[in-house]
């Protein structure tokens, strides 16, 4: 599967919150709208604006692949967080 880039993420797409998002999609932290506490500690596992996430598996916790790494997010502060999603070109069940 071809990574996503700035060319194939959305641009008309509206932006999804990150625990709406099946399993395997992809895409690029777009906003968060949450307290200082909770953005930083999320800011600390490496989820912060621009960065790309792939939704490795949907639950509680969320499990993420980010920077070549899974991390776990509660489905509460994955609530918070903004999603431009990737454009798969019709392929699967996304926003485009």
């Amino acid at each position: 599967m071809k990574r996503p880039n700035q060319e194939t993420y959305c641009p008309s797409a509206p932006r999804r919150r990150l625990n709406e998002l099946p399993s395997g999609s992809r895409g690029v932290v777009h906003h968060i709208e949450t307290a200082e506490t909770a953005m930083h500690r999320l800011m600390a596992m490496g989820l912060c604006v621009g960065r790309e996430v792939h939704v490795v598996r949907q639950g509680n916790p969320l499990i993420l692949g980010l920077l070549g790494a899974c991390i776990g997010v509660s489905s509460r502060l994955a609530h918070h967080v903004l999603i431009k999603p990737a454009c798969c070109g019709g392929s699967h069940d996304c926003a485009c």
